[in-house]
């Protein structure tokens, strides 16, 4: 009954175990899932923070830029109507003859003399003031050295030109010019009419835009010369920045926007630039990469932070999970090892490490049903030394217990199929099962099972042959519902009595087919 228990003990302990490694595997690949989940949703909300930042300070400076570009262009577009006005009064042949003092009046309104406007000049074929704005007295100056002077000049076509920055004799005040050319009938070069708006101006017009500090607002020609720049930097001021390695971008473009570092003072920006109107103007607005990281990155580092508090408290929780279930899994196979190990001492002779008696009773049942399923001969042999009880007397029961486990040897080695069985069921006599073997094999198996024993040659003075020897009896039968495992049994010890009456150190067989 507790070979039984045990038989069917052990695949349940296998599969609990198998169950236990299984719940141990599920258990850390939910918590690497949940770490991975929650991994992933906080490096998508710290991209989408990231994201929104800067489509929030892109959408900012594009207002900004819209409403700076309407504001310059509209000032620059007044001022310019003024500067044709002059044009076309001095090319109109009926103010010639009128005096000189209503003629300024015709020639200069009102709003060349607004605050940050500068005077307006009229220039000759060699540069030299002949009409000044400011006074009815030209101011004597000869500005045929400026480069507007000259494109003009060279150029038919300039329309108005915006000049580089420069300073007043008078005051040093950096102005820029705008000019337009005077032309004769014929369309010959007559001179130039100049006029100028003070850098401070657009200064002033700049730091009305609200912007974070490490941001800054500029005004620039598109061929790269710096007119005017928030902060206010009068070094920064007639800069060329056209060799900037970001500069080809305002040229690609009407309107745009990219990240590049400044020339100017050498931080990393996100620029959205805009060409004024039609005007070889750019203005852009930078805004520091630093800012825009300090609109997301303080909150990116607490949620991150947060994050990886609970990716290692659920990593520290699975683990302990895990450790947990390992205690209990060895713990198992502590238990199974330990029950293995009962079922084992259970069925084993301790003498000789053969299966017991126990253990043959087990396995010529479970033969025998398998022998009366499959047709095949079921053999069974048993094995008894030789005059014993003598060699006990003689040599002691130390010398005895060794007889038995040299028995016990030869028999492991010669009894090794998978349907074979070789057990101590008494004192001194063993039981061999054999499946499957024909009647000449079972002869021959049990001839040289003795013969092995034989040729140990233990000495024995109570045995005719001075030596161990053991006695066989064999009985084969195939199986039919007339025999019975007794009567089987009594025939293999039937045989092996007459193998005892005979001589002994012999085999005797008893084959039954009915």
């Amino acid at each position: 009954m507790l070979a039984h228990q045990l038989m069917y003990e052990a695949p349940m302990r296998a599969c609990l175990l198998l169950l236990q490694r299984l719940t141990q595997r599920k258990l850390a690949i939910l918590g690497l899932a949940a770490t991975l989940l929650l991994a992933t949703a906080s490096a998508m909300m710290v991209l989408q923070m990231r994201q929104s930042a800067w489509d929030q300070v892109a959408r900012t400076s594009l207002n900004l830029l819209e409403i700076t570009e309407n504001a310059i262009d509209r000032n620059i577009e007044l001022y310019d109507l003024s500067l044709q006005a002059v044009v076309e009064g001095l090319q109109n042949p009926r103010i010639e003859g009128i005096p000189y003092d209503l003629r300024h009046l015709i020639l200069f309104d009102r709003s060349s003399t607004a605050n940050g406007l500068g005077a307006i000049l009229a220039l000759d074929t060699q540069g030299n003031v002949f009409m000044d704005s400011a006074s009815q007295v030209p101011r004597r100056l000869q500005l045929d050295d400026r480069d507007f002077f000259r494109v003009h000049k060279e150029r038919p076509d300039a329309g108005l030109y915006i000049g580089e920055p420069t300073r007043t004799q008078k005051d040093s005040r950096l102005i820029i010019p705008f000019s337009r050319r005077l032309a004769y009938a014929d369309g010959a070069f007559a001179g130039v009419v100049v006029g100028a708006i003070d850098v401070a101006y657009f200064d002033t017009l700049l730091r009305r835009l609200s912007i974070d500090p490490g941001s800054s607002v500029a005004l620039f020609r598109a061929d790269g010369v710096m007119l005017a720049r928030n902060p206010s930097n009068t070094k920064t001021i007639g800069q060329n920045i056209a060799g900037s390695a970001h500069f080809h971008h305002y040229l690609e473009q009407d309107t745009g926007q990219f990240v590049a570092t400044a020339k100017v003072d050498g931080i990393e920006r996100f620029y959205t630039f805009s060409r004024i109107g039609s005007r070889p103007l750019i203005i852009n607005v930078n805004v520091s990469v630093a800012a825009i990281q300090a609109i997301w990155r303080p909150k990116a580092i607490g949620i991150s932070a947060i994050v990886l508090i609970l990716c290692l408290g659920i990593t520290g929780l699975t683990l302990l999970l895990q450790r947990e279930l390992e205690r209990r899994m060895h713990a198992e196979r502590a238990a199974v090892s330990a029950n293995q190990e009962l079922a084992r001492l259970a069925t084993t002779d301790g003498l000789t490490g053969l299966p017991n008696r126990r253990h043959f009773d087990t396995m010529y049942e479970q033969l025998w049903s398998q022998a009366e399923q499959s047709g095949e001969m079921l053999s069974l042999l048993l094995i008894d030394a030789d005059r014993f009880k003598r060699y006990n007397d003689t040599y002691g029961h130390l010398a005895g217990d060794e007889v038995l486990r040299t028995i016990a040897r030869c028999l492991k080695r010669e009894v090794s199929g998978p349907d074979e069985v070789a057990c101590r069921i008494g004192g001194e006599e063993f039981g061999v099962l054999l499946l499957g073997p024909t009647h000449r094999e079972v002869a021959s198996r049990a001839e040289y099972i003795r013969q092995a024993i034989a040729r140990t040659q233990i000495p024995h003075r109570g045995q005719d042959g001075g030596f161990v020897t053991v006695s066989i009896g064999v009985v084969s039968i195939t199986q039919n519902k007339h025999t019975t495992q007794r009567e089987c049994f009594a025939a293999a010890d039937a045989a092996l009595y007459e193998a005892k009456r005979q001589g002994r150190d012999c085999v005797r067989i008893q084959f039954n087919t009915n």
